[in-house]
């Protein structure tokens, strides 16, 4: 017994590992067309989050900090599924997928710390002077739309996640600032919401309706309301100075159309080129709020991405066939048509 016992110890193998790649072995080059950020941002998200993911003292085989957190932003910045991804960092495909979702998890915690509305009277004033400085339309703290992240159909209630398309989708509230910094992201809706109900059950009325209200609006296209702090277009100019305020209106307005480029070309995940996301509406909604937060962090390092025009084209088509105008509704708030008209006379006197 004692000799079969030995003959097993000497015939055990000892354990081989794959070799496993993080960012550190990757130029600064490298890392940002694979990672999507640069290594300075990436060493800052393994500080962020190393007690979160850090390696379990009872577990002498757990995966280190920079391979966790190199294996998810490869899927973020890919859209790759887990199983061509886990031959890249070196992991089995369970081990990303633990990855993926530990990281997602750590960075929807941070997301207060990183996407943050001007409320205070001093960053409410620099949000202002930052658009009225670079598009010349005075009052703007934020640009709002929606977006939508494409998923596989639900296990339940499937029906509400259809979109005008007939695809399944949520459908992401965001707003930013003149610079493409998101200061605001809502993702708790079905593709089929319209954009105006997803205004509606978000905090950012009560935020400007609040006691005292913002000194601010915001601009969104024609799929929402007409409101004293949401400046919408004329539906039907009939003036140089309506038209004069729509092409104003429209020129500011593209940054939130140049986040939406920037945020789904830098993380192939939210975009279906990167292939329909296999996963929950929550998970895909925890996805787009982790991403945002990630957009945030490399735009506070400065690192910028160039927008392929066609790919930005693309994008707008997309969200265009998906967009739902609201009806002409003649009997708009007259305070907020006042105000609206006070803007576009304003507006002809900067030119």
């Amino acid at each position: 017994m004692e000799y079969v016992l030995g003959q097993r110890i000497r015939r055990r193998r000892e354990r081989v590992y794959r070799p496993r790649q993080t960012y550190l072995s990757l130029s600064e080059e490298e890392c940002i067309r694979k990672l999507r950020l640069t290594r300075q941002a990436v060493t800052d998200i393994c500080h962020l989050l190393a007690d979160e993911l850090g390696t379990d003292a009872q577990c002498p085989y757990a995966f280190p900090v920079a391979v966790k957190v190199t294996a998810a932003l490869h899927f973020y910045a890919s859209g790759s599924f887990q199983h061509p991804l886990s031959s890249i960092g070196g992991i089995s495909q369970s081990a990303i997928s633990s990855a993926i979702h530990a990281l997602t998890s750590g960075l929807v915690r941070h997301a207060g710390e990183y996407i943050k509305f001007p409320v205070t009277p001093d960053h409410q004033e620099r949000a202002k002077q930052a658009f009225c400085a670079k598009y010349g339309f005075p009052g703007v703290l934020g640009v709002i739309d929606c977006t939508h992240v494409q998923l596989r159909a639900p296990s339940e209630n499937a029906l509400v996640y259809i979109n005008r398309k007939g695809t399944y989708s949520i459908n992401v509230q965001v707003i930013c600032n003149a610079y493409s910094k998101i200061t605001h992201v809502f993702a708790n809706y079905p593709g089929s919401s319209h954009d105006s109900f997803i205004l509606a059950n978000s905090t950012i009325p009560a935020i400007f309706e609040g006691n005292p209200p913002l000194d601010g609006w915001l601009l969104g296209d024609n799929g929402y309301p007409l409101k004293t702090w949401l400046m919408t277009p004329y539906l039907m100019p009939a003036t140089i100075c309506e038209m004069q305020f729509n092409r104003k209106h429209k020129q500011t307005r593209c940054v939130i159309e140049q986040t939406f480029g920037i945020l789904k070309m830098r993380f192939r995940c939210l975009d279906r080129s990167g292939g329909t996301l296999q996963y929950s509406p929550q998970k895909v909604a925890a996805f787009f709020v982790a991403c945002c937060v990630l957009h945030n962090i490399s735009i506070n390092q400065g690192c910028v991405v160039d927008i392929d025009e066609e790919i930005l084209e693309d994008l707008r088509r997309r969200d265009g066939e998906l967009h739902m105008p609201m009806p002409l509704n003649p009997n708009a708030p007259a305070a907020a048509r006042e105000r609206r008209a006070y803007l576009t006379e304003e507006l002809l006197h900067r030119l």
